[in-house]
């Protein structure tokens, strides 16, 4: 089967440069721009994926919307973005005056555990888990999809798929495409956390954080 990954389009606060976790920005007019090439994008591939998922995030969904105006659009709670805590709707500068300390061991750990209020990062896997076990087990063969949600819940999609507790810290553009190739029928769905390996047997990373189709001059894609 193929599966599709995108992160959204840029957001009216990744625009202010602010974190926004689950609060629900809508897009930018630039992230509007971008879920049109990245539609033109899918056209010209001639991907026309069978089913449609989404964050139920505006930024996500909205993507999703643009990006595939005739189809419908199933929405999942658990890719929602990681729930950042304090830091939700903060610029950094801003944080620094307000959360000094919690801003100086998130730059130390490059890790939320220690953000106030923030959603464990063991919950935030275990939602990737429920959710590409879905995606694989729950459907054929044969069937493509496409996924859109947020870099922070995509770093640990990634990790489910390529079977491994390791989480890799990601520079995703926005609109970014992940494109897999999975073998359902060799799909493990027992979790790494505690050293049981899960993940997929048998995968191909056709496209790994490709936003190529925003660098293409517009009288080009049209």
């Amino acid at each position: 089967m193929r599966i599709v990954i995108v992160r959204h389009g840029q957001s009216v606060a990744n625009a202010q440069g602010r974190w926004q976790g689950q609060l629900d920005y809508e897009l930018s007019v630039e992230g509007q721009t971008q879920a049109e090439k990245l539609k033109e994008r899918f056209i010209m591939e001639k991907f026309t994926p069978d089913l449609i998922y989404s964050s139920p995030l505006k930024r996500a969904l909205r993507t999703a919307e643009i990006t595939f105006p005739e189809k419908k659009v199933f929405t999942i709670d658990d890719l929602k973005e990681g729930g950042a805590g304090v830091f939700e709707g903060k610029t950094m500068d801003e944080l620094r005056i307000e959360h000094p300390e919690a801003v100086a061991t998130f730059e130390r750990t490059k890790t939320f555990n220690n953000v106030p209020e923030s959603e464990s990062r063991y919950d935030l896997r275990k939602r990737a888990k429920t959710a590409v076990d879905f995606f694989i087990k729950g459907h054929n063969r044969d069937d493509e999809i496409a996924v859109f949600t947020h870099s922070g819940t995509m770093m640990y999609i990634m990790a489910v798929i390529m079977g491994t507790s390791r989480v890799w810290s990601l520079r995703i553009p926005n609109t970014a495409v992940f494109d897999f190739r999975i073998d359902p029928n060799a799909w493990d769905t027992v979790d790494p956390i505690g050293g049981a390996r899960q993940g997929a047997g048998s995968f191909e990373i056709r496209r790994f954080a490709d936003a190529s189709h925003l660098h293409i001059p517009q009288e080009a894609s049209s």
